[in-house]
């Protein structure tokens, strides 16, 4: 199972995105073409999943993260793959369940895997944060630097930082 790949995966985006506007012209909601967008997305998360699975499985996950080529590497401590509902692959009872599957090789049980976590996750609203429906240590060790360097002030000095109060907030 393979990833989708430019440009199906652009040109399926753009197609779904000039139905959206041709809806939105109807007078139609959004949420009424949310699942095309899900759809695209499921089906580049899904062969994800399944690679991440079978790493996991494995024991293939990274022991080290490195946010940039000027960054130092760091370890990672007990890496494992959580869903971006919060649990931990390892521990969940609907995935606990496909390991019971019989007559089937590992690498089919990650596929079942996979597509049970991909329907799980849409029927509770999809990957909200789009950060990946299924998150290893280290990614989520990326996505706070991320959102740590997007919240930061910076290293302005007092004399440049604005006072909204002030000013007006312009």
């Amino acid at each position: 199972m393979n990833r989708l790949k430019y440009p199906l995966e652009h040109e399926w985006h753009v197609s779904v995105n000039r139905d959206q506007e041709t809806q939105r012209k109807a007078g139609k909601e959004w949420s009424e073409a949310r699942f095309m967008y899900d759809a695209k997305q499921m089906a580049d998360e899904v062969p994800r999943m399944v690679m991440l699975f079978k790493q996991e499985r494995d024991g293939a996950l990274p022991q080290q993260h490195k946010q940039c080529s000027m960054q130092d590497p760091v370890p990672v401590k007990d890496n494992h793959l959580s869903c971006c509902l919060g649990v931990k692959a390892r521990e969940c009872p609907h995935l606990l369940a496909l390991e019971k599957i019989e007559r089937c090789t590992p690498d089919d049980v990650d596929t079942a895997k996979a597509w049970t976590c991909a329907a799980h996750i849409v029927s509770q609203g999809g990957d909200t944060m789009n950060e990946g429906y299924m998150l290893r240590v280290d990614d989520r060790m990326f996505w706070d630097n991320v959102y740590a360097n997007l919240s930061h002030a910076g290293d302005a000095p007092e004399s440049d930082a604005r006072d909204p109060s002030t000013d007006g907030g312009a």
